[in-house]
Parts: structure tokens; C-alpha cells; sequence
């Protein structure tokens, strides 16, 4: 029986939701719609109308949390004209309006969900002139809707605030990262430029003496050994806290430099976790030098106003996508790709990706998508 449960869930619900069982949990409210079923419903056709409308809301309901953004708003449309089409049979169908009030805060932005929950508010009204139905139908379905709606709908607004906030405080946590590898870098010039300089002088005058001053030149050659030891130890010194770039710290590291540059950035994982991503390094990396050289490029070429990155997993792999609002970039239209984007290109050949660059005049802006294959 237990088997037969999971099974019946695994194929109601997707498996990515954060509550798991609260889609169940609301359903506790629906009976509410069957009760004049078993005390006023006297014909056939009414038993089978509002069968055929429960059947039909729990398909919308169920298959509401396997849509996209975009499509959930004709769901919700649908369970409120269930709502409209039960309200002719029972007073009970403000259930129906009250489930649709609920589930707005899942929509595309929290606009859209208010307008949607107004419209609904403005339905219930309708129905209530339409029907001639008193107190006893609008005003549970009016005050239940407002309620749920704008609860629902407040507590996903203080969710997304939660999640900027935990992902600005990610951010900030790699930008901090980002600027310690850039001091590291630094510290390795300026030890190398000096040692390398030193290194140069010594062995040149240990040459031009050579022939001259034998012990000397020895002395110089020892010298030059004794720095090299020297800034070898150095060098493991300041390297011994690096890391190697990971693709989100470089979006962290966009999305300041964009900032800097008043240009709109967004991004976003689809079906990846951040520990799934950092799982595999190699296609880590390579993404995270392939975005760093396209947001160079459209920093000096594109002049976007608004960019778009997505990384998601397809197939066996990572799939970034670059989208910019820009005039595209002269080079990518060309047969003569420039160095910085045919790098780009050998370097995913090489791990056996593909690389697609978008950037047709008929366009506005440009679009770049790069597959990288997962380590077996």
C-alpha cells in the first residue's frame, strides 16, 4: 500500500517542491464543495456536473506545479471558470474561487499576482449580481479569498526578499574570494617582475666576468641560486591559499562589474543546485573562463543595457546561456570570429561541447549558448 502511495505522489507532483506535502494539506478544504451534493441535489445531472468539475479542478490543481510561470496563470484562469460554472449549481463553489485566491502567489511576479487576485475578487462579485446569491455565498468567498490571496501572496514576497538577501550575502562571499585571488595575483607580479629582474642582472654579469674572473662568476652563479630557492619559497608562500576561478564567483563578479556600469544583470540556476555545479570542476572552470570573456565582450562591444545569464543542466551536461538587449558585436556576424571568442570556441571543442553565437543583424542583442559536457 505504502509502494502504491508513493507511486500514485511521484506522478501527482514533481519532485523539487520545498513543502512536499502542504499541496495534500490544502485539499482538506474541498469537501466543503460537495455538501449541498448530500443534502439539496436531487437530479442526476447535478451528481455528475459537480463530479466532472471536481475531476476537472484537481487535473488543473496537480498539474499547476508542473508548469512554467507563464502557464500557470491559464491554470489558475481555469480553475476560476470551474468557479463560474459550479457557482450555477451551488453556492459552495466559492471553495473553488478561495483555491484560486491561494495559489496566486506562484505566479510570475507579485503585479501579476495581485491583479489576479483582484480580478478574481471582481468575479466573485459578478457572480454574486449574476446569481442573485446573498451574504451566505460573498461574503465567505470575498473575505476567505482576500485573506488567503494576500497572506499567500506576503509570504512569497518576504521569501524572495530571503532569497536576495542569502544570495547577495553568497555573493559578497565570493566577490571577497575574487578580491583575494586578484591580491594574490598581484603579490606573484610584483614577487616574480623583481626576482626575474634580479636573476637577469646576476646572470649577465656572471657571463660578461666568466672568462675574466672565474671565482667570481661562481659567486654570481650561486647567487642566482640562492634567489631562486628564495622566491620559489616565497612563491608557495602566497599561493598557498589560492583557488581557481569557479563560475559563481564570476557571476558575482558580473554582476558588481555590471553594477559599476548602471547595466541590469540577472541570472539564474534552472534544475541545479550550487553543489551540484561545484561538483564537477572542470566544467566549472571552463565556464567560468568562458562568461568572464563574454561579459568582457559586452562591456567593450555590445552596449547593452540589460543581460541575462542562465545555467541549467541538459542532458549530460551544463548549458550557459548569455542574453544581452546590445547592438551585437560586429565580430560574431563575421566568418573571423575575434581571438577572444574563437578561444572560447577551441577551448569547449576541446571537452567535446558546442558553442552557438546568436548575433544577427535582424536581432537586438545577442544570444550565446555553451555546452560543456559533465566529467564521467
Amino acid at each position: 500500500m505504502l509502494k502504491l502511495l508513493k507511486a500514485i505522489d511521484y506522478w501527482l507532483l514533481p519532485r523539487n517542491l520545498e513543502e512536499p506535502y502542504s499541496p495534500y494539506v490544502w485539499l482538506i478544504y474541498l469537501p466543503m464543495f460537495f455538501v449541498p451534493v448530500f443534502f439539496y441535489f436531487h437530479s442526476t445531472w447535478q451528481f455528475v456536473a459537480t463530479g466532472l468539475i471536481c475531476i476537472v479542478f484537481l487535473a488543473l490543481y496537480f498539474h499547476y506545479y508542473w508548469v512554467s510561470l507563464e502557464a500557470k496563470l491559464w491554470h489558475l484562469v481555469g480553475i476560476v471558470v470551474l468557479g463560474v460554472i459550479a457557482a450555477y449549481l451551488t453556492p459552495t463553489a466559492s471553495t473553488l474561487f478561495i483555491y484560486a485566491a491561494a495559489m496566486c502567489h506562484s505566479l510570475k511576479s507579485i503585479k501579476l499576482a495581485y491583479q489576479v487576485l483582484t480580478g478574481i475578487i471582481v468575479t466573485i462579485v459578478l457572480i454574486s449580481l449574476l446569481f442573485d446569491y446573498g451574504v451566505y455565498f460573498y461574503l465567505p468567498a470575498l473575505i476567505f479569498s482576500v485573506l488567503t490571496g494576500v497572506t499567500s501572496i506576503y509570504q512569497q514576497a518576504l521569501n524572495e526578499k530571503k532569497q536576495e538577501l542569502i544570495l547577495s550575502q553568497k555573493e559578497a562571499q565570493r566577490l571577497a574570494k575574487v578580491a583575494e585571488r586578484e591580491r594574490i595575483a598581484r603579490d606573484l607580479h610584483d614577487l616574480i617582475g623583481h626576482t626575474f629582474s634580479v636573476i637577469t642582472l646576476k646572470a649577465d654579469l656572471a657571463g660578461r666576468i666568466l672568462d675574466k674572473d672565474l671565482a667570481k662568476a661562481k659567486q654570481e652563479i650561486k647567487q642566482i641560486e640562492d634567489i631562486s630557492r628564495a622566491a620559489l619559497s616565497q612563491v608557495r608562500e602566497v599561493v598557498s591559499g589560492y583557488r581557481s576561478s569557479d563560475l559563481l564567483s564570476e557571476l558575482a563578479n558580473a554582476k558588481n562589474v555590471f553594477a559599476s556600469l548602471s547595466i541590469q544583470f540577472d541570472y539564474h540556476l534552472f534544475d541545479l543546485t550550487e553543489t551540484q555545479l561545484e561538483a564537477d570542476m572542470q566544467a566549472n572552470k571552463e565556464l567560468a573562463i568562458v562568461l568572464r570573456e563574454l561579459v568582457t565582450n559586452i562591456i567593450k562591444h555590445a552596449k547593452a543595457t540589460k543581460v541575462n545569464v542562465e545555467v541549467k543542466k541538459q542532458g549530460q551536461g551544463l548549458v550557459l546561456l548569455v542574453q544581452d538587449d546590445g547592438q551585437g558585436m560586429p565580430e560574431m556576424q563575421s566568418a573571423n570570429l575575434g581571438f577572444g571568442l574563437k578561444g572560447i570556441q577551441e577551448r569547449i571543442n576541446k571537452l567535446h561541447g558546442w558553442v552557438k553565437l546568436d548575433a544577427e543583424s535582424k536581432q537586438v542583442g545577442t544570444l550565446s549558448e555553451i555546452y560543456v559536457p559533465l566529467s564521467q
